[in-house]
């Protein structure tokens, strides 16, 4: 092999070794949040876009048009948005109105 193919294989071999450490788990993840918010159920605690913890309360699935959800952020705060408005679907028990609705029991001590 001369310098030039040697120079070829290494360049390629950086590229695969970018795409497979870089950008291939990153579109997992994207591919397996898109999924999570698809799969929103009443009940679920999301994280919006904007940083806010919230439960869903109902889903809209309209004939036309974006996929609409009620999230409910508690104290009473009860808003209208699209699922694009959802950045994560979290673990539960993570939003203060869910910690507040829990049971005695369930509450840590």
């Amino acid at each position: 092999m001369n310098a030039a193919e040697v120079g070829f294989v290494a360049i390629l071999g950086i590229v695969v070794a970018f795409y497979l450490i870089v950008l291939r788990p990153q579109q997992q993840e994207q591919s397996r949040q898109q999924k999570d918010i698809k799969d929103l159920q009443v009940g679920d605690e999301v994280l919006t876009t904007s940083g806010f913890l919230g439960t869903v309360k109902e889903v809209f699935i309209p004939e036309s048009g974006p996929v609409q959800i009620v999230i409910d952020f508690g104290n009473g705060v009860v808003m209208n948005a699209l699922t694009t408005a959802i950045s994560q679907r979290v673990a539960a028990g993570q939003t203060l109105f869910s910690r507040s609705t829990a049971r005695p029991e369930e509450k840590g001590s």
